[in-house]
């Protein structure tokens, strides 16, 4: 629907901790004639890389509600990545959500976590596949900012690197299996494209796509926002930092749903 206000945003900035080991897979590693900025944007492009992070998402939703209100939401993605031999690895990615809420209630705290823990194969490929499950757990500190179930079902990451183009997706599936019965069952299939362009000297140009099918639902199953984005590397001394910003428009969703969102992103880099 059209749009005609102004926000005042109140702007809240997360960082994520990476540790990552280049030379232990030098296979991951663009070509040695690359800035150290360029080496970590390209393994930031990637979501199967060798790295352990905490990372911190902040999310303003516009347009939201009968009134066009604006919720907020700060994710908490810690990915933790464990060689288990000179080829595979174990990865687990989590999302803990904390939500400021405008509508359709006016709350505030911790929603549902998401645990996604994957096996990949072989790291040392330039086609990444991951393979593993997503288990949903109903931790929110209100009802109204949780969906009060456990949830599980199958997982797959792919991801085919390259310089200077990145690109794959993310799917998942998840049934609920257990927690307060006077509340809906949960069917939701998930599938996130995405691309990253290395454009050199530490930038990176994105394309994602989030788009989320519920089997439950009678209409307006389908929820297709497409988000475009850039972010940079900046070297401070013997440290690192990564600054990200994309914006997201909802072109197929639910009644209420935001119209678009923006996304803010920072992350402190330890080599």
């Amino acid at each position: 629907m059209p749009l005609a206000f102004t926000y005042w945003v109140d702007w809240r900035i997360g960082f994520i901790l990476v540790a990552c080991g280049f030379s232990t897979y030098p296979a991951l590693c663009v070509a040695d004639n690359k800035s150290a900025e360029e080496k970590l944007a390209a393994d930031l492009a990637n979501p199967l890389s060798p790295v352990t992070s905490f990372s911190a998402q902040y999310r303003m939703e516009f347009g939201v509600g009968p009134e066009n209100e604006t919720n907020y939401q700060l994710r908490l993605q810690p990915s933790f990545f464990k060689p288990v031999s000179n080829r595979s690895a174990f990865l687990l990615r989590t999302i803990a959500p904390v939500v400021f809420r405008n509508w359709p209630t006016n709350e505030w705290g911790l929603g549902d976590i998401t645990l996604v823990p994957y096996y990949v194969p072989d790291i040392t490929k330039q086609t990444f596949i991951g393979y593993g499950a997503a288990i949903g757990i109903p931790s929110a500190t209100d009802d109204s900012l949780g969906s009060e179930k456990w949830t599980a079902g199958p997982a797959m990451i792919i991801a085919n690197t390259g310089d200077p183009l990145t690109f794959g997706s993310l799917m998942q599936h998840i049934w609920s299996y257990a927690g307060n019965r006077e509340r809906d069952n949960i069917s939701v299939t998930t599938v996130q494209p995405f691309m990253a362009y290395l454009i050199g000297d530490g930038w990176t140009a994105s394309l994602n796509v989030e788009a989320s099918y519920n089997w439950n639902l009678d209409e307006d199953k389908l929820t297709l926002p497409i988000g475009v984005g850039a972010s940079k590397v900046v070297s401070l001394g013997d440290t690192f930092m990564n600054f990200g910003l994309a914006a997201v428009t909802y072109t197929q969703k639910p009644e209420f749903a935001p119209d678009w969102e923006l996304k803010i992103n920072a992350t402190y880099v330890l080599k």
